[in-house]
């Protein structure tokens, strides 16, 4: 930390060179220093989206939402326990944009008489789609430091995201109950102050603008690419064109709720604790993301438990009373054995994605370095 006098109202504060834009806490301005010779340079393209919770009220919106999916609501209080609420101002950097994506691929025929006569079994076909965005890039050198930010897109198509961007009207607008203003968060904004994030840490700019632009077009680029497969059977060509309108720099206020899971039935026996995560947009107060309390691996492992203890219960009873009650017992083995295959294997083939994914992603980086635009030809 270092003390610098801010350009605005000449006031003394402490501030971390590391950080790209720098934030005066008086007069609230942006500013740019250049360390070489000392030169500030005020920024003004900076905006804040006001934040209208807290933490009591980011608590009752988890436990809403997860009456919401419970089979029994009124045994949320005495099952879920909210064990941490914290929120953040997240800086973003805004891409205004608009994309023009052309394709050309082989279909497969579906009429079967044209296949007869036919010595291929596919049609060249070509198509345009075209998509606007306000692309939503996070400013942080450590975009994982807020779970759940990196999966924030959902898109309708049936597509893998392999990016950490999204486009910010369609997920600032997701799981609101009401919509009492009228306004997304996108035309709340106001020029940046301190005072409209009303009470929750500012996380500093260690991102700029060119690197911003630079994810952003690439990713849309690779979601093109994507949208473009879906039309095709092999896509033997696509060209994207990215036609940019502005980026702007937005502060939006995010809530990180954690809570645990503790059933009171039989359940507690072999459902173990663990910490879940939601994260709820702090203006329109919309669950953003969030973890259920028990996912198919839970569910199908609480099968194998139950399965392999009904499986002693009928082999002591077929032991003592009657041997029919040895194929019941052999039943129960046999679906407790299959549920725990099927989640091993489940588990495996999440892995094995996770690290496709991963593989993927540094490929395509080491191409753009290399000058080649991966996986297609893209302008």
């Amino acid at each position: 930390m270092y003390e610098l006098q801010c350009p605005a109202c000449n006031k003394p504060s402490h501030y971390n060179f590391s950080d790209y834009l720098l934030l005066c806490p008086f007069c609230s301005t942006t500013f740019r220093l250049n360390q070489e010779d000392g030169h500030k340079e005020i920024y003004g393209d900076h905006y804040i989206i006001p934040n209208t919770i807290d933490g009591a009220t980011g608590k009752e919106l988890a436990l809403e939402w997860l009456r919401r999916l419970h089979h029994k609501p009124g045994a949320v209080e005495q099952e879920f326990f909210v064990t941490d609420v914290k929120g953040f101002s997240i800086p973003l950097w805004i891409v205004s944009l608009e994309g023009h994506t052309s394709w050309k691929g082989l279909v497969k025929k579906q009429n079967r008489q044209v296949i007869r006569n036919s010595s291929s079994d596919y049609l060249m076909e070509t198509g345009q789609f075209r998509r606007t965005y306000r692309w939503a890039i996070n400013a942080r050198n450590n975009i994982c430091e807020t779970w759940g930010l990196t999966r924030l897109h959902e898109p309708p198509e049936p597509i893998h995201v392999e990016w950490d961007g999204f486009p910010f009207d369609s997920t600032f607008t997701r799981g609101r109950l009401s919509d009492e203003e009228g306004r997304t968060a996108y035309e709340a904004r106001n020029y940046f102050e301190f005072k409209y994030s009303n009470g929750t840490p500012i996380l500093g700019v260690q991102v700029n603008e060119e690197e911003g632009l630079r994810r952003a077009k690439n990713q849309i680029e690779l979601y093109h690419y994507k949208l473009a497969c879906l039309n095709a059977d092999y896509l033997i060509d696509y060209r994207t064109e990215l036609e940019v309108a502005g980026i702007q720099l937005t502060h939006v206020p995010v809530w990180k709720v954690t809570y645990m899971y503790r059933p009171t039935g039989l359940l507690r026996h072999v459902q173990k604790p663990r910490e879940r995560h939601l994260l709820i947009d702090g203006y329109g107060k919309g669950v953003l993301s969030g973890e259920l309390a028990l996912v198919y691996h839970d569910k199908v492992m609480i099968n194998a438990y139950v399965s392999a203890a009904a499986s002693l219960f009928f082999l002591l009873l077929g032991a003592m009373w009657h041997s029919a009650f040895l194929l019941i017992a052999l039943f129960c083995m046999g679906i407790a054995a299959l549920s725990i295959f099927t989640s091993v294997k489940k588990r495996a083939e999440k892995e094995e994605e996770e690290l496709r994914k991963l593989s993927a992603s540094h490929s395509i980086d080491r191409d753009k370095k290399a000058g080649t635009k991966a996986p297609a030809r893209a302008s």
